[in-house]
C-alpha cells in the first residue's frame, strides 16, 4: 500500500502539472505543439526549519520507509484538501436525494472538444455547491488484484473555470489535465482530500541536519506522479 504523507511541518509548496510537449514551426511560419504522453503532477515541499521534535521524527521515518524511489505515497496539494469554499469539508451538506454528502459523486463522464479542452461532468452533488479555480476532483480505484475498497490507485485533475452545481445535483467543469487514460470508468470521483500517487525524484530529496535540539533543520521533498492502472 502507498504510504500517507506527513501533514505538519511544511513551510512552502510547489504542486503543478508538467507536460512533455513537442513543438514545430512550419515553413509558413505557423507554430504548433502536441503533448507526448500523459501530463504528470510534480511537487516540491520545503520543510520548516522550526519543526517540533515529533514532526522531525515523523518526516525522518517517512523518508526512510519510502526507500528512495521504491515505494509510492499519497500526495495532496496542501492548499486544497477540500474545495476552497469549504475548507473544513462538507459537514451537514446533503445530496439532492437527501443523503449526507461525504465527498463522492455518484457518477462521472468526460468530453474533450476539438481544441483538446476537457469538461468533466459529475452527478449527485449538493445543489449550489461551488467549484472554484484551483479546486481538485480526485479519482480513486482498486488496483488489479487488490481487495475491494482498498483504493490504492489515485489521480486528480484541477478545475479551471468557476462553476456551481445545478438544482439536479449535476455540474460540468472545465479541467486540466484531462482525466488520465489510466483511470477506469468505475473509479470514484470525489472532492474530499483528492490525491495522486507520487514517488521521490532520485537525488533531489534531502532532510536537513540535526540541530542542537536533535531535530532536523528543514529539508526538501521532491516527487513526481506515478500514474498506472
Amino acid at each position: 500500500m502507498p504510504l500517507p504523507m506527513p501533514e505538519r511541518g511544511i513551510s512552502r509548496q510547489e504542486f503543478e502539472i508538467e507536460r512533455f510537449d513537442a513543438g514545430v514551426i512550419e515553413r509558413s511560419g505557423r507554430a504548433g505543439g502536441v503533448t507526448l504522453g500523459e501530463p504528470l503532477w510534480q511537487a516540491t515541499w520545503s520543510l520548516s526549519a522550526n519543526l517540533t521534535r515529533d514532526a522531525s521524527d515523523e518526516w525522518r521515518a517517512f523518508l526512510t520507509r519510502l526507500r528512495g524511489i521504491q515505494r509510492p505515497f499519497y500526495a495532496l496539494d496542501r492548499d486544497r484538501l477540500y474545495p476552497r469554499a469549504y475548507p473544513k469539508g462538507f459537514t451537514r451538506m446533503t445530496t439532492v436525494a437527501g443523503a449526507p454528502f461525504l465527498g463522492a459523486a455518484a457518477s462521472w463522464s468526460q468530453v474533450i472538444d476539438d481544441e483538446g479542452e476537457a469538461t468533466l461532468s459529475l452527478t449527485d452533488l449538493p445543489s449550489g455547491l461551488i467549484l472554484g479555480r484551483g479546486d481538485y476532483v480526485g479519482f480513486k480505484w482498486d488496483a488489479e488484484g487488490s481487495p475491494t475498497g482498498t483504493f490504492d490507485r489515485r489521480a486528480l485533475v484541477r478545475v479551471q473555470v468557476p462553476t456551481m452545481v445545478a438544482g439536479n445535483g449535476s455540474v460540468a467543469a472545465i479541467i486540466e489535465p484531462a482525466v488520465p487514460g489510466a483511470v477506469p470508468a468505475g473509479a470514484v470521483a470525489h472532492l474530499d482530500r483528492p490525491a495522486c500517487l507520487m514517488r521521490l525524484v532520485p537525488g533531489q530529496s534531502q532532510l536537513g541536519e540535526l540541530d542542537r535540539r536533535l531535530k532536523i533543520g528543514g529539508g526538501k521533498i521532491v516527487a513526481t506522479q506515478d500514474l498506472r492502472p
